[in-house]
């Protein structure tokens, strides 16, 4: 069994020059977790097994989230090839399906191995390409990562009118094309109902760690004595960050630091402004916000359970911020196993009151008793959730296939 894996990361030799180009910064976690799977996936492969990558640079439109026009070809050695295209709309997809489903091809016909193709999330292009050489070659087996659902049962992008329209009906196409794969790697159980998985062969992952991260990079930091509590992620309100910062502006005893962008950042340079506690330090590469995560007392995401798209999720920053040896405080969603409950700390009720007594709750607490907590959480991913697990799972249910 060779495998063939459509990912949407950044290889590391590119990281440093489309952070340079990006006005919007990049999906660190989604890139996080692809090599994390990659990485799993090849350490469970047999002898003479292999492993290439199809890759799409997940980066936004030209010019206004992305400076550069023209996304060109590149190959990193044999086994890893990046489509080029247009940074336009419509055009990227088009030519990215069109690239995706000639590679695809040549791919099977090139060894009778090759009949492993394993998708990257609901991306529209990608599986288009799939559904294409499936209908060729039907013998060639696929499986999908699904990590979010698409429209009305995921995150709220803010798209009004027609776009919206658009999103929903290219979201369903998605979740159409994906209910044909013959398997599934899921992040919640949940998953299984609206990708009509129940009566397929699927896995539940939730997500992976590896103790090979990525190292910390020092950032410039508050001359604060107090304690710090840090999210670092989306700013969207739907996240939970109106009532983080309501929180915070009653507790002067304690730090906010907040890093990412998204639809509160007017809000919160509002809250940073009038609130000495309140720091936020924008969007910064995934080393400087481990070296935010390391250097914090508390780490906390405020996500609550309101909302369809929560049955279906399990935040990855749950597993990055346990993966720091911090503890961890955040609410209680339906597609968080029972499994974790004794290693995170559930705000109660989840809102800003909640949020309030779960920091206090734990500041009062010895400095030996919050470090325990921290490294019974990092010990548990690490042993139990690392990558090299979880890709023996997902090589397992391949081989079913």
């Amino acid at each position: 069994m060779n495998v063939l894996f459509l990912s949407l990361l950044y290889h590391p030799e590119t990281v440093k020059e489309v952070t340079a180009l990006s006005r919007v910064g990049l999906q660190n976690q989604a890139n996080s977790f692809q090599w994390a799977m990659i990485e799993g996936l090849k350490n469970n492969l047999r002898a003479g097994e292999t492993i290439e990558i199809v890759n799409s640079l997940p980066v936004g439109i030209y010019p206004r989230q992305y400076r550069r026009l023209r996304l060109r070809r590149k190959a990193f050695g044999k086994q890893f090839t990046e489509i080029g295209s247009l940074n336009l709309p419509y055009c990227k997809q088009n030519q990215r399906e069109r690239t995706a489903r000639w590679m695809l091809q040549r791919w099977v016909e090139q060894s009778s191995q090759n009949r492993m193709i394993v998708v990257y999330s609901l991306y529209l292009p990608y599986l288009r390409a799939v559904a294409a050489v499936k209908q060729r070659y039907p013998e060639v087996k696929t499986c999908i990562i699904v990590t979010d659902l698409p429209g009305r049962l995921g995150l709220a992008s803010g798209r009004k009118g027609l776009p919206q329209k658009m999103e929903y009906r290219m979201g369903n196409e998605s979740m159409r094309l994906a209910a044909q794969m013959d398997g599934f790697i899921l992040l919640t159980e949940q998953m299984t109902e609206p990708l009509s998985a129940l009566h397929k062969k699927y896995c539940i992952i939730e997500g992976m760690t590896s103790d090979q991260g990525i190292a910390p990079q020092q950032i410039t930091m508050p001359k604060d004595s107090r304690p710090a509590v840090a999210y670092t992620g989306t700013l969207n309100r739907e996240l939970g960050i109106a009532e983080l910062l309501e929180a915070f502006q009653q507790m002067n005893n304690v730090q906010l630091w907040l890093c990412g962008r998204g639809d509160m950042d007017a809000a919160i340079a509002d809250a940073q402004s009038k609130f000495d506690n309140i720091h936020s330090f924008g969007f910064v590469p995934q080393a400087q916000a481990i070296y935010l995560q390391s250097n914090a007392e508390l780490l906390i995401n405020p996500r609550t359970n309101q909302g369809a798209y929560t049955r279906y999720s399990f935040p990855s920053k749950t597993m990055e911020y346990m993966h720091a040896g911090k503890p961890v405080l955040c609410c209680k969603l339906e597609g968080i196993p029972a499994e974790y409950d004794e290693y995170l700390t559930y705000i109660q009720p989840q809102n800003a009151e909640g949020i309030r007594s779960a920091v206090q709750g734990m500041l009062h607490k010895t400095q030996q008793e919050r470090d325990d907590i921290g490294r019974r959480a990092k010990e548990f991913v690490l042993s139990k959730k690392n990558n090299i697990m979880q890709g023996k799972k997902a090589v397992d249910l391949l081989r079913t296939l």
